[in-house]
Formats: structure tokens, C-alpha cells, sequence
């Protein structure tokens, strides 16, 4: 439509120029040359705007097809990547279920692990045996726990490099990870599945850190009683006692003698 007004304007322009040379009397043919230069310069200046006109929407139109191509090629990576994350999470809980051995759905890991009464013997008694035990009825759902949020951390993290997140530390235990960067992913399709399963076991690790940790003491304190310090590593042993106690936290009363 631009195209034709402009060359309606050439046409009306090159008319008018015409019938004003035709009218020109004699004494004002030096008129000619400035009629014609006028009419060279509105003519340019029309097709030079034109121009410039039709370049910038060339421009804009390269634009949207660029940010067209670029968001395609964007959800095509999301979703590729969140194929990618599916398998990592349906292999998490079922390795989490087999190592669990007491549950047949990954929802009910939560309802076992918030019961937490193993920590009682774990850290109250003094009894090897029964400190070993506990552990091992512990470590059932500890480990089941750990197995399911590193599945969804190292799914996260593939996830969340596919869209560009960098301001994210992978070096954080699966536990930490989820609490602070659950919300740049939990919601995402096959992630939000377990939603709910996964935030309250990763808040229920969080705050039961130091017991979980006087856990570990306690059962690596058994074994050095059971079968002797020479096969335990008590320098570490000792070290783990130590941090422990100056982070203010009580120690297992099979450790108190250490």
C-alpha cells in the first residue's frame, strides 16, 4: 500500500513539474533548473524515507522470527531436559523403595522417616548392640531419604542448566540443595509429583541435622567398642566428637567416654 502512494507521489510530482515548465513564461525559463532540482530532491527524499522505512521493518520482522527461533529452540531444551530429569527421578525412588526394603511407594518413605524412634537408642544408650541396630533400622530410612533428594538434585541440575540458571551451588548436600532451590524447579512437570514427599522429608533432614549427625557418632563409637578402636578410624572419630560438641550440641552417650 506504502509503495503505491509513493509512486502516486513520483507521478503527481513529475506532473506537477511538468505543467509548471509548460506555464513558465520566457522571462522565467531561468526557472527551469531550480523547478527540476526541487523536484529531484522531494523525490529523493520521499524514496529515501521510504526506504529507511522499509528496512526497519525488514529489521523488526528478523527480529521476531530470531526471538520466535530462539524461545522454540528454549522450550524445545526445557522440555528435553525435563525428559531427561523423569528418568533420573523414576530410577531415585525406585532405588529408594528397593534400598528402603519396608515401603511400595515413594510417599509413604515420608510417614516412616518422620517417626524417627531409632534416634532415641542411638543417642541415649550405651549398649553397642543396641546402638548398631538402631542404626541399621536407621540408615533403612536415612538412606532411602538421601537416595531420593540426590535423585532430585542431580535432576535439578539438569533442569536448571538447560534454562540457564547459573547462580546455583551444586555443592550442597541433597537435603540443603532441595530446602533453598526447591522453588526454581518443584513445580516443573514430573518434578511436582513428589512434591510434597520431598519437601517434608528435606525439611524434616534439615532440622534433625545434628541428630542425624550424632547418629553416625554414635554408631561409629558402637563399632569402636565392639570391635576394637584399631579398625576404626578414631582420629576422625574424635574429630567428628569434637566439631560436634563446639557446635553446642549434645553427644551420644555411647561417645561420652571417647
Amino acid at each position: 500500500m506504502e509503495k503505491r502512494v509513493l509512486i502516486g507521489l513520483t507521478i503527481f510530482i513529475g506532473i506537477l513539474v511538468a505543467v509548471s515548465i509548460y506555464c513558465l513564461d520566457r522571462e522565467n525559463l531561468s526557472a527551469f533548473g531550480s523547478i527540476l532540482s526541487g523536484a529531484g530532491s522531494l523525490l529523493a527524499v520521499l524514496w529515501f524515507s521510504a526506504s529507511l522505512r522499509y528496512q526497519s521493518r525488514q529489521l523488526e520482522e528478523q527480529r521476531k522470527q530470531f526471538t520466535s527461533q530462539y524461545l522454540h529452540l528454549q522450550e524445545t531444551g526445557r522440555r528435553d531436559a525435563l525428559m531427561v530429569a523423569k528418568g533420573i527421578l523414576d530410577r531415585a525412588e525406585a532405588q529408594a523403595i528397593a534400598h528402603n526394603g519396608e515401603i511400595n511407594s515413594i510417599i509413604e518413605l515420608s510417614n516412616k522417616y518422620i517417626l524417627c524412634k531409632e534416634l532415641k537408642p542411638l543417642t541415649e544408650s550405651t549398649d553397642p548392640q543396641v546402638v548398631t541396630c538402631a542404626y541399621e533400622s536407621w540408615m533403612k530410612k536415612e538412606g532411602a531419604a538421601l537416595i531420593f533428594l540426590n535423585g532430585i538434585k542431580s535432576a535439578a541440575e539438569v533442569y536448571l542448566r538447560s534454562v540457564g540458571k547459573s547462580d546455583v551451588d551444586y555443592s550442597k548436600g541433597p537435603e540443603d540443595f532441595y530446602y533453598i532451590y526447591s522453588p526454581l524447579f518443584a513445580t516443573q512437570p514430573f518434578f511436582n509429583t513428589s512434591k510434597g514427599t520431598a519437601d517434608l522429608i528435606s525439611e524434616f533432614m534439615v532440622q534433625l541435622a545434628p541428630g542425624r549427625k550424632a547418629a553416625d557418632i554414635a554408631f561409629f563409637a558402637a563399632n569402636a567398642k565392639l570391635i576394637g578402636p584399631k579398625i576404626i578410624n578414631m582420629d576422625k572419630l574424635r574429630s567428628n566428637i569434637k566439631k560436634h560438641v563446639e557446635a553446642g550440641y549434645k553427644l551420644p552417650a555411647i561417645a561420652q567416654d571417647l
